[in-house]
């Protein structure tokens, strides 16, 4: 009976992402013509030559165990990558790869977390990261983001917020689901304010690489070296299903971090990790490009046609491929609005709910990762559903 499986199954709540896409999918196989504005998936396809190396891995039988944390020629090309990019020198015995960057965040809740200890997590914020904190025992405590930070944590809000039993800061940079980013001299004073309390900080920056602005682009990583950082190769390398990311941590995690690592998962993906390799080579790094600059394209579009129909959406958001609506003010439940919207016209969005408490009711998330006739044709269904 499920009353007898564990508590924490039954406190994991659904993701309601996904449970619109299954709707959806099942609208498209009855015959529906359904826009996609509610996946949190890029549409481009995988870069050509990361395609190819996976086939050349699979034709020269590269599917053996790697060590836990990984083929040491990627982590080696994720070292480069932070070099080239970023300027910042991370060993390559910090990096661990992941079975994406939800691997990552398993090993993280499982290396920080002791029964009933707290991680600071942002409302709104992706639904994931507290069900992790839930998982492994642990006290998600969702702190309220408003328009005024950008929705994103602060180094007041976290001070004003952190509790006897808080453990772990997270933020997200940019975020899912505001599209935001926070400010390098900002992230400094959220460590500053993490580390007075004998606390550690998490960034996840799986979006890396999708912002839109020179000043949104930077790392937690430029601030400390005893941080930890989540990235993957899902969004800004377009790998989503291929299922790599990684782990940037402390020295004096590595041992730890090994150990969990070698028993949760034994390696991860190694056809993919061949794969992944490919994706910093010239030719990707111009696909990928080429895929960003027309993200930007797209998101000033949505940008301007939402407002336009009565969404409010706050300031400029410079990252990742979302943006994060309040509903014009004749709809008061987003999970309501979202489920017509769907059934009536075949667009889906996601309800603000999947993304926090009470007071994302009103908001939508709203992937701009759509061809730009597909965003065309929505933009004008949501209007005439809206009429």
């Amino acid at each position: 009976m499920s009353s007898e499986y564990s508590t924490r199954s039954r406190d994991i709540k659904p993701f309601l992402a996904m449970d619109v896409l299954a709707r959806a999918n099942q609208l498209e196989s009855e015959g529906c013509d359904v826009i996609h504005l509610e996946v949190g998936q890029p549409d481009f396809l995988t870069p050509a030559a990361v395609i190819a190396a996976g086939k050349q891995a699979l034709d020269l039988n590269q599917t053996g165990y790697s060590n836990a944390d990984g083929l040491y020629e990627l982590r080696q090309a994720i070292s480069a990558f932070y070099a080239s990019d970023y300027n910042l020198e991370v060993d390559v015995d910090r990096i661990f790869v992941t079975a994406g960057g939800s691997g990552a965040l398993c090993l993280l809740s499982a290396l920080l977390t002791d029964v009933g200890q707290g991680w600071i997590l942002s409302d709104p914020g992706y639904p994931s990261n507290r069900n992790f904190v839930t998982a492994f025992s642990g006290d998600p405590q969702l702190v309220p983001v408003t328009a005024e930070t950008r929705f994103q944590l602060s180094a007041r809000a976290i001070a004003s917020h952190w509790q006897k039993n808080t453990k772990v800061a997270l933020v997200g940079s940019p975020s899912n689901p505001t599209g935001t980013t926070i400010r390098l001299a900002e992230l400094k004073a959220i460590y500053q304010v993490v580390k007075d309390r004998g606390g550690y900080l998490v960034s996840d920056e799986i979006y890396q690489g999708l912002e839109y602005g020179p000043d949104a682009r930077c790392s937690a990583l430029a601030v400390a070296d005893d941080v930890f950082v989540v990235n993957s190769f899902s969004k800004y390398f377009a790998m989503t299903g291929w299922r790599i990311g990684w782990l940037v941590a402390p020295e004096d995690a590595r041992e730890p971090l090994m150990k969990l690592a070698q028993n949760l998962f034994i390696c991860p993906s190694v056809p993919a990790q061949h794969a992944a390799l490919a994706a910093f080579s010239r030719e990707s790094r111009l696909e990928i490009e080429a895929n960003r600059l027309e993200l930007e394209r797209r998101k000033s579009f949505m940008l301007s046609a939402l407002r336009q129909l009565g969404f409010k959406i706050s300031g400029d958001p410079d990252g990742a491929f979302y943006l994060y609506a309040e509903l014009p003010e004749q709809f008061k439940d987003a999970n309501a609005y979202c489920s017509s919207l769907l059934e009536s016209s075949y667009v889906g969005l996601t309800p603000g709910d999947d993304f926090g408490g009470e007071q994302q009711k009103r908001f939508v998330r709203i992937s701009y990762a759509q061809k730009y006739a597909r965003l065309v044709d929505a933009i004008e269904r949501i209007e005439k559903f809206n009429s």
